[in-house]
């Protein structure tokens, strides 16, 4: 009699795609406590390169068996960095100084100015220099949020860093939005559609994110946040943002960002992020970049890196340029001005994945807006924390 043996695996055994995405996390934590003791650099620098790596022996599976559940663990991992970074604007600050705000407008619309002449320079179409040049106006969030923390950077430098972070991904997402107004009047031809979808983004995405600032702002006056267990609260409240930003299709980006500003702003006492909500950020964050990092290909960087560099280096003098230009009269001194413009040099990668699901929705920009925006998330994902690391241990900020 056949005995069964149902209870036994298969062989050879099926492995899941989540056990490769558990080699994943486990191989970056390690990797990045490598270079941060043995290299010096920043640890987020060694999670974009696991990812890669993890996609290149994975293959495309890793990333289609688990897409959604990677997408969402990295809409949760940029929204609790957004909320932090907006909560760190002050804008009374900006109201006593005007002319950072005036810098702020500046280094964002030269960078913007630079991206668009050069990729028209080389030909490409009206659509994606336009896209490309919105999204060279962003500098990464979740690089300058971290690398400033895991530094613990203090002074004039950081400060500046992390509040002109915040308002040129805000400009850069309002233009994004209005460039897919544009996009739909180009390739649609409706006008209705074109001006409704960006004014819905915008709103909506304001409307949700002061809703959040209320909640945590509501919370807060009868439980300290600053308690291990509050801080669940403040992440289910985090997580059911995310849930009606998908729900109703608004930019996780605007909304984050707009919320942290506003809680920052509405309170009396400046609000302090709480330290155990950024241990759980720090946890999300290495999925944020090994999402990031599975998301780049090699055949990108072969068809867009060259022109990428151009774009990031035309990018990089422009900001370099506009907050050299006001440095005296923000109230710094040159040598603080060099190195806050250096610092603004990495490109957002969250922001370029965007622009790439613009590319999804428009198949013409495919050949030209992809390959460019992921071949340049590639080259700051890995560059960008060493250049903003080295500007604050050169500024004497950095505190170890």
């Amino acid at each position: 009699m056949e005995t069964s043996v149902f209870f036994l695996p298969d062989w050879p055994p099926v492995i899941s795609p989540l056990l490769w995405i558990a080699l994943a996390v486990v191989g970056a934590a390690l990797a990045g406590e490598w270079v941060r003791h043995h290299l010096g650099l920043p640890r987020i620098t060694a999670y974009p390169v696991v990812g890669m790596l993890a996609a290149a022996i994975a293959g495309d599976r890793l990333v289609a068996a688990h897409g959604e559940w990677l997408r969402t663990g990295l809409d949760v991992a940029l929204a609790i960095l957004l909320f932090e970074l907006g909560s760190r604007v002050d804008l009374r600050w900006l109201r006593h100084n005007r002319w950072l705000l005036v810098t702020s407008l500046l280094e964002s619309l030269a960078a913007f100015g630079a991206v668009f002449v050069v990729s028209r320079y080389l030909g490409l179409a009206m659509a994606p220099s336009v896209l490309l040049a919105a999204i060279g106006m962003a500098t990464s969030p979740a690089v300058v949020v971290r690398v400033v923390a895991e530094c613990n950077a203090q002074g004039q430098v950081s400060t500046r860093l992390l509040v002109l972070t915040a308002l040129n991904t805000i400009y850069a997402v309002v233009a994004i939005h209005l460039a897919t107004g544009v996009l739909h009047q180009r390739y649609s031809g409706d006008w209705v559609l074109a001006i409704a979808h960006p004014l819905y983004l915008l709103g909506a995405g304001l409307v949700v994110g002061k809703l959040l600032a209320l909640a945590v702002a509501g919370v807060h006056r009868w439980l300290a946040l600053r308690d291990e267990y509050a801080s669940i609260v403040l992440l289910g409240l985090v997580l059911m943002t995310i849930g009606a930003i998908e729900a109703l299709r608004l930019p996780v980006t605007l909304c984050m960002l707009f919320a942290g500003i506003v809680l920052r702003n509405g309170e009396r006492r400046a609000w302090v992020f709480p330290r155990h909500f950024g241990s759980v950020g720090s946890v999300l964050v290495v999925m944020l970049f090994l999402v990031v990092g599975m998301q780049i290909k090699v055949e990108h960087l072969v068809t867009g890196g060259g022109l990428a560099l151009l774009l990031i280096g035309a990018r990089s003098l422009a900001k370099l340029c506009g907050v050299l230009l006001l440095a005296r009269p923000a109230g710094i001194s040159w040598r603080q001005g060099l190195l806050l413009g250096l610092a603004l040099a990495p490109a957002a990668g969250p922001v370029m994945v965007a622009a790439a699901d613009l590319g999804r929705i428009y198949p013409e920009l495919q050949l030209t807006l992809v390959p460019v925006a992921m071949s340049a998330a590639a080259i700051m994902e890995l560059a960008g924390p060493v250049i903003v690391a080295l500007c604050l241990k050169w500024s004497g900020e950095r505190r170890e």
